[in-house]
């Protein structure tokens, strides 16, 4: 779902037109090949499942930082591909989706209204940490 609506505009779509940093198959040529099935999507899908699979099963310890913080950093030219520089207003929006989409799930979950809001309230405050893990790449130094 997250691709599909990525995919749907024009900005947003054309960071997953350049080669993705660790995928090694057939890129896309134009925004007209990029399709939520094409190779690289699903590559770009495998590593969204991955860090949703991080979120609810990692330990909370120096090593979970770093990965947050790497999650930030991979969406500019500082880390991976250096064509790859999402601006941060729709890195922005793609946490707010992400967040939806948290949402909506735990909704689902059999649990009782208390522990479904707690579960909700908690997902929240660690999205509002990654968000600040990614807005630090985006930032200058002031010197």
């Amino acid at each position: 779902r997250t691709y599909e609506k990525l995919l749907d505009y024009n900005a947003t779509a054309r960071h997953f037109v350049p080669r993705q940093h660790g995928y090694d198959g057939p890129s896309p040529s134009s925004l007209e090949e990029l399709t939520a099935e094409h190779p690289q999507i699903q590559f770009r899908k495998d590593h969204l499942n991955r860090y949703f699979i991080a979120l609810i099963g990692r330990a909370y310890d120096a090593k979970m930082v770093q990965y947050l913080d790497m999650v930030g950093r991979i969406h500019t030219p500082q880390a991976g591909n250096k064509l790859i520089n999402v601006p941060l207003v729709q890195m922005n929006a793609l946490m707010g989706a992400l967040s939806s989409i948290l949402i909506e799930s735990i909704s689902e979950w059999p649990l009782d209204a208390s522990q479904r809001l707690q579960t909700i309230q908690a997902f929240n405050k660690l999205l509002w940490i990654q968000n600040d893990l990614i807005t630090r790449h985006y930032t200058t130094s002031a010197t």
